[in-house]
């Protein structure tokens, strides 16, 4: 089983890498500047051991006296320099490296030693390498020290140019991000640079196929709920009509296939979004409709509690609202074990509860609850109708019951016949 892939930063990525490719050329680059700085600085030291001779020379040639100064010959303080001359009546002082038979440029371990002969004497200067090594290295480290606000410099300019660079694809997951789930329109691909283009016209046609694959399956389901529609009819006609025991008890059968087909022409309507307009409509008038029909059928009974309201209107279609509240006191009239209780509050919260033996809700949009022999279609054209009207509904389970909440406050009509946040109807 291969392991999840860890999830990374295209910002993050490309700033790290242009900054470890930049900081590997400059190190690269000090350290060939350190070469040539140490080449350099060999060549500096080497002209001052020289110029050290010179100087001493000329010293022993304008003394006024030929006795060679009791000073010379001894180190300096540090012992990393020294100069040195050999008199021939005098014994030699002893230096760190091995005597010298010829003059010139002379490397002993741990010395570069410079040698002259004039004047009668021979005269040795000296440079520790440790010493030569050590001002090389602080040459380089103050080069490397000052180098590093220019680090900073470069780290602060590269996250704003990623930024700027990859801005347009933020902006681009923003707007997807914002779209509602049907809203299968194309994206605007303006302001995007080229490399992001391909991008947004591949969603676009992904986006084009998802529309048309919709368009097919809502032309297929009303297509077929309406071809179903007649046959069902005459079928459950010629049920009625026929003696036999075991055909009349088919009708329950073509009933409950008819009000599926019923279900699917909803489903169709509500995606085209035919008949989601504005009403007014009478919520307790459109219950009592519909409990006196459903009443007939149902397996368990029907009590509705209006409230002492005689009437409470909304600012929605009949039929939309009458789509939603069927759905859901049919479910609950189906697949409950007790008495539906329907209870409407003042402020306009409708309370569908009904008890049950399993109180558990389907997990998917088109999946029947535990036990029902149902398609699972009530709760799914009820939660999308509700979210079309913009009625909250929100579902409970208790210990041994489930409750659905529709909140019509926001939908109450005003007085004048318009809506709370909603223009009148035409």
């Amino acid at each position: 089983m291969s392991a999840p892939d860890r999830p990374w930063s295209l910002r993050g990525r490309l700033t790290g890498r242009v900054l470890a490719l930049v900081m590997g050329a400059w190190v690269v680059t000090v350290a060939l500047s350190a070469r040539v700085l140490d080449h350099e600085m060999n060549e500096m030291f080497d002209e001052e051991l020289s110029a050290l001779v010179e100087t001493t020379v000329l010293y022993l040639d304008t003394a006024q006296t030929g006795a060679i100064p009791r000073t010379l010959g001894i180190e300096t303080n540090d012992g990393e320099r020294v100069l040195r001359i050999l008199a021939p009546d005098r014994a030699d002082v002893a230096a760190p490296w091995a005597a010298l038979d010829r003059d010139g440029y002379h490397d002993a371990p741990g010395w570069r030693i410079l040698r002259r002969s004039a004047e009668g004497v021979v005269i040795e200067a000296a440079h520790a390498t440790t010493w030569r090594r050590e001002e090389m290295l602080e040459a380089a480290l103050a080069f490397l020290v000052l180098a590093l606000p220019l680090f900073g410099l470069l780290l602060w300019g590269l996250r704003r140019m990623v930024a700027e660079a990859t801005a347009p694809v933020a902006r681009l997951a923003d707007r997807v991000a914002a779209r509602g789930p049907d809203d299968l329109s194309p994206m605007a691909a303006t302001a995007l640079p080229d490399e992001v283009q391909p991008l947004a016209q591949a969603l676009n046609g992904y986006l084009a196929r998802i529309a048309a694959l919709r368009r097919s399956e809502r032309d297929f389901i009303a297509n077929v709920a309406h071809e179903l529609r007649t046959p069902l009819a005459a079928l459950r006609h010629r049920l009625q009509l026929s003696p036999d025991a075991d055909a009349q008890a088919a009708v329950q059968t073509v009933d409950g296939l008819t009000r599926r087909v019923e279900r699917l022409l909803h489903l169709s309507r509500l995606d085209a979004g035919i008949g989601l307009g504005r009403g007014p409509a009478d919520l307790i008038l459109v219950l009592r409709l519909l409990i006196a029909e459903l009443a007939l059928r149902a397996r368990h009974p029907l009590l509705f509690d209006d409230g002492d309201l005689e009437s409470f209107e909304v600012a929605a279609d009949p039929d939309a609202l009458a789509i939603l509240l069927r759905n859901l006191i049919e479910n609950a009239a189906e697949h409950g074990s007790g008495a539906v209780r329907i209870t409407l509050s003042g402020g306009g919260q409708l309370r569908i509860e009904n008890p049950a033996d399993q109180p558990r809700l389907p997990e998917g949009r088109f999946a029947p609850g535990p036990g029902s022999a149902g398609s699972g279609l009530g709760l799914s054209i009820a939660a999308a109708m509700a979210g079309a009207l913009e009625v909250p509904m929100t579902l409970s389970t208790g210990v041994d019951r489930v409750c659905v909440t529709l909140d019509f406050a926001q939908a109450a009509a005003r007085p004048g016949g318009g809506a709370s946040g909603h223009a009148p109807p035409d």
